[in-house]
């Protein structure tokens, strides 16, 4: 029977067999009867999922619970507009590529989702504790600048940066479009060098354009004919042991998550050396949302990209907020995600218990910090290892200022704990009663923990990369105009009907305006092939020919 059957003739039982089911919007319509099926009815993402959308979900459940980010992108309506206004109206970007995939949903009154509309009508909860980093410092930007140092972060085991910026030295040639040819490149360099030292770690790739995401994708499938060692890192199905590596544009990532993330600005400097202050997406309404998303990603380290640094970036000119966060990113990422000089609070005085443990620990032979971490969570002592420079091994919480400011029992007793165990710290807790009883022994104590904490990481530590550097060029160098190769291949009389070429003619063509070696999608070929013929518009003959050329000519040229 179809589903939609089944479920109406054996409702009851397929539910107990499968309580938890789980679809689109668009699914649910499709598929179940317009009864009220389910207890309960979640929405994830709520964000982008359109009222009117919703509306289907929410008729087949008797309660429901609506679960999203304010602060991230709002629903796409990128291809209605599309199918509205045609291709020639959709085809124009905002940044001067053509490629605007923006965003400025259409409302249901004044709502653009269901998180808007649902945020007035029932009671929330602001969810406040943050999972996903395994260092604090990869969304202290975002804690910092969007949520007002609202969420509940946890530091790290690793003092050294995991946000860093890749400053690449280039700019666009005369008939290149963004990005700049040595980011793509300097993009490319970085994927290969984690797929072959982190090869169980997930990598994704972040632009800022689909044609950008496109032109590194080409580059990287080039690059990857001859490293067939590397074809099980870039499967779709990496057998379990990671999420599959992606590049996708700023539009289509929120909800993905991976262990590295590599966000490439694309935006680059004229042949004059100065900065187009034009950013696409984040010049609209809205882009700092797409920021946000882009840059609270990475699980692990995150990766910036760029041909141009916050110095570049002149506040005068940046009128919108999503520019004016990108330069103030550019300079967190500068500056190693660093806030308080070495991960210690600044300004957090001890009181007599903590000052105590914290002298008996120095003296004996302990490196400690005291109140480790840069947000309103931090470890009371975070202990080093002995060895091994930027390692912290053991958190030693004591019941002091920060256990009793814990809400529940809950959070202090078990959450804390079990959480920071998973960011890989070893745990060790400091009753005060028991100090003042006997601190020799509870001295001892610390010292057998942390001691079985430096064992236990040098039996597993793995070997840390070193970072790529990025192909630049030399400073100051001026970009030379880029030159085809051979002769310009005899063609027609200008607006001869293409029925007159032959497809050996038409490749010919093709193969010349690639010998120049600027990125290119299959679009910008096409289109600079139609300009050399002499035509005035791709009709359907046309666009079809000529992108068949392009198609038999794309043999390992970094063209999409």
């Amino acid at each position: 029977l179809p589903i939609r059957d089944l479920v109406t003739k054996a409702g009851d039982l397929v539910l107990a067999a499968r309580p938890c089911w789980a679809m689109s919007p668009l699914v649910v319509s499709q598929l179940l009867p317009a009864q009220r099926l389910f207890d309960v009815v979640i929405f994830d993402e709520a964000s982008q999922v359109r009222p009117a959308d919703a509306i289907t979900s929410i008729i087949r459940g008797h309660q429901l619970v609506v679960a999203g980010d304010p602060h991230q992108l709002p629903p796409t309506t990128f291809f209605a507009r599309f199918l509205a206004a045609g291709d020639e109206q959709a085809g124009g970007g905002s940044d001067g590529t053509g490629d605007d995939d923006s965003d400025s949903a259409t409302n249901t009154g004044d709502f653009e989702s269901i998180l808007d509309v649902l945020q007035t009508l029932l009671p929330s909860r602001r969810l406040q504790w943050h999972y996903r980093s395994k260092d604090e410092r990869l969304i202290t930007f975002s804690n910092v600048h969007i949520y007002d140092n609202d969420l509940i972060t946890f530091p790290g085991v690793l003092t050294g940066t995991p946000v860093e910026h890749v400053l690449v030295d280039g700019r666009l040639s005369p008939g290149q479009q963004a990005p700049a040819p040595e980011e793509v490149e300097a993009v490319v360099d970085l994927v290969l060098r984690h797929a072959e030292q982190r090869p169980t770690e997930s990598l994704g790739v972040i632009t800022m354009s689909d044609k950008q995401a496109q032109r590194i994708d080409a580059k990287l499938r080039a690059a990857r004919a001859g490293r067939p060692d590397l074809t099980g890192f870039f499967s779709e199905n990496p057998d379990g042991i990671r999420r599959p590596f992606f590049v996708k544009n700023i539009e289509r990532v929120q909800g993905d998550e991976r262990d590295s993330i590599i966000l490439s600005i694309g935006y680059a400097k004229g042949v004059d050396g100065r900065l187009p202050h034009r950013f696409g997406p984040l010049n609209l309404d809205g882009g700092e949302r797409r920021l946000n998303v882009a840059v609270t990603r990475a699980r692990r380290r995150m990766t910036v990209v760029s041909s141009f640094s916050d110095y570049d970036m002149h506040p005068e000119k940046l009128r919108a907020t999503g520019a004016r966060l990108l330069r103030a990113y550019l300079e967190y990422a500068r500056l190693g995600a660093d806030l308080t000089g070495s991960g210690q609070a600044t300004g957090i005085d001890l009181n007599p218990f903590e000052d105590d443990v914290l002298k008996a620990l120095q003296e004996a032979g302990i490196r400690v910090v005291p109140q480790y971490g840069v947000s309103g969570c931090r470890i009371d002592f975070a202990a080093a290892h002995p060895e091994q420079p930027g390692r912290m091994v053991l958190a030693i919480e004591a019941d002091g200022a920060s256990y009793h400011s814990s809400q529940s029992a809950r959070d202090r007793d078990r959450l804390r704990q079990e959480h920071l165990e998973r960011l890989g710290w070893r745990f060790h807790r400091i009753w005060s009663t028991s100090w003042f009883r006997d601190p020799i022994t509870e001295l001892a104590k610390v010292q057998a923990a942390w001691k079985e904490a430096v064992t236990a990481v040098d039996s597993d530590a793995p070997a840390r990369p070193t970072m790529p550097t990025p192909r630049t060029k030399p400073v100051g160098s001026t970009p030379v105009p880029p030159r085809r190769k051979g002769a310009r291949p005899r063609l027609r009389a200008r607006g001869t009907p293409i029925v007159q070429y032959t497809d050996s003619q038409l490749d010919a063509l093709v193969r010349w305006i690639r010998s120049d070696e600027l990125l290119r999608t299959e679009e910008e070929l096409v289109e600079a092939a139609r300009s050399e013929l002499g035509y005035g518009r791709l009709g359907p003959v046309i666009r079809s020919r000529l992108t068949e050329a392009v198609r038999r000519t794309n043999v390992g040229n970094g063209t999409v």
